[in-house]
């Protein structure tokens, strides 16, 4: 899209097919409570969201955003997505940022030869960000996580099979969900990792995505995410 572009770097769906390595690499990701966060982290501002338990592969071409890749690459290998609204100007103040992103790790990166860089970013945890240390050339956050909450965890689960099985019929990139991503979705055994695989596959809306972010408490982020989802279909059939 031409406002990502005009963002210093744009989603590269071409390159690698997001939903299907999202879903792939649940069974091979590193428990992301082992991770340990930094306390500070840079981020570039765009109109997306990333979903943690998920990947996001970007093309970084703008100067600034080559240097806060170099900083994070240098450092942890972090960086968050500052979602900003698609009708807005990113560089118009904070308050043009949301407050609730996903602590992203660089886990592949190839820097080419004019300074440009293909990546893939996983989403590991929520966090907030409560302070700016630095705005120019690029932002850094001091950040804190966000923890989920499951007041019913048997509702939770029932509402997450139930959202598996909503997609399981849903086209995506030209084909619909194979059974064997429907059966692996299935047999993940948390309703939180579930909700946000679904979310960044499944959800284009760049405002409903954010909503779902920003939901903590499980079982109201999958209610909300059933409605999205069951807009769709109807959109669609």
């Amino acid at each position: 899209p031409a406002n990502l572009r005009d963002s210093g770097a744009c989603l590269q769906s071409s390159l690698l097919p997001v939903r299907w390595i999202a879903v792939s690499f649940l069974s091979c990701m590193p428990d992301h409570e082992s991770i340990e966060i930094p306390d500070t982290i840079p981020l570039m501002v765009l109109p997306c969201t990333l979903f943690p338990h998920s990947l996001m592969p970007l093309f970084i071409f703008e100067p600034r955003y080559r240097e806060m890749l170099r900083t994070a690459l240098e450092a942890e290998r972090f960086f968050c997505i500052g979602t900003c609204d698609p009708d807005s100007d990113p560089d118009h103040g904070d308050r043009a940022i949301s407050p609730v992103s996903t602590a992203g790790l660089v886990r592949a990166c190839v820097t080419h030869d004019d300074g440009t860089s293909h990546l893939l970013l996983l989403g590991t945890q929520r966090v907030r960000f409560v302070d700016w240390l630095q705005r120019e050339p690029f932002r850094i956050a001091r950040i804190e996580p966000v923890a989920c909450e499951v007041e019913d965890p048997a509702l939770a689960t029932q509402l997450a099979i139930e959202a598996v099985d909503l997609v399981s019929g849903m086209a995506g990139e030209g084909a619909a969900m194979s059974e064997k991503v429907h059966e692996h979705l299935r047999s993940v055994d948390d309703p939180s990792t579930i909700a946000d695989v679904i979310a960044h596959s499944f959800v284009t809306d760049p405002r409903q995505r954010q909503e779902l972010l920003e939901t903590r408490e499980v079982s109201e982020r999958l209610h909300r995410l059933s409605r999205f989802l069951q807009a769709r279909i109807a959109d669609q059939s």
